[in-house]
């Protein structure tokens, strides 16, 4: 197998014993178990456990990171109307959490033992989705006309709702259907003013 693909294989088991048993589950001797090889192989790519744990801390950063700015519209919403756009963003975040739960479990519900420069890292790529979303609030209040809302406070609220929602989808998948949240979060979006 080629080296890049082995990485991933390992950071996919790696990434499995966490969301099952937190950081303290996660040995060489459990990554190379999970992923069906040899001790060997793991030390030929990871020199020791916190190798693995930087490797796996970054990819999965990126791959949040991607996936959100991914899911959310550029500063045009053409013809759509603002709370539909939030409604598809939102949508769109959810179906990344439910396609990737372990990658978002740990993003959004970090266990126990998580390393201080990933929560770090988490919070940066909050700020920056935080400062993609206030844009969008603001451009969504002049387009509904609407001017006693602060689009800060707003940009807040939107990201705490559809984080909620991941957290939802994770914790209780059952209860919390996509649907469902999609759904509540369309309601809340036409709940706001305009004029």
């Amino acid at each position: 197998m080629p080296p890049g693909q082995r990485r991933d294989q390992l950071l996919d088991g790696a990434l499995g014993l966490i969301a099952e048993g937190g950081f303290d589950a996660l040995t060489m001797e459990a990554v190379a178990r999970r992923s069906g090889v040899t001790k060997p192989v793991v030390y030929e790519l990871y020199a020791n456990r916190a190798e693995v744990i930087a490797a796996l801390l970054h990819r999965e950063a990126e791959r949040a990171t991607a996936q959100v700015l991914g899911a959310m519209p550029t500063t045009d919403f053409g013809d759509r109307s603002p709370e539909d756009v939030y409604t598809d963003t939102v949508r769109a975040f959810i179906n990344a959490v439910v396609a990737s739960p372990e990658r978002w479990r740990l993003v959004l519900l970090p266990p126990e033992g998580t390393p201080v420069e990933f929560r770090q890292q988490v919070a940066l790529v909050r700020a920056r989705v935080l400062a993609h979303v206030n844009s969008l609030a603001e451009l969504g209040l002049k387009a509904l006309g609407s001017t006693g809302l602060d689009a800060e406070l707003l940009g807040h609220t939107m990201l705490a709702l559809a984080e909620m929602a991941g957290r939802l989808v994770i914790t209780d998948p059952e209860r919390f259907t996509p649907d469902r949240l999609v759904a509540f979060v369309g309601q809340v979006a036409h709940l706001l003013p305009t004029s």
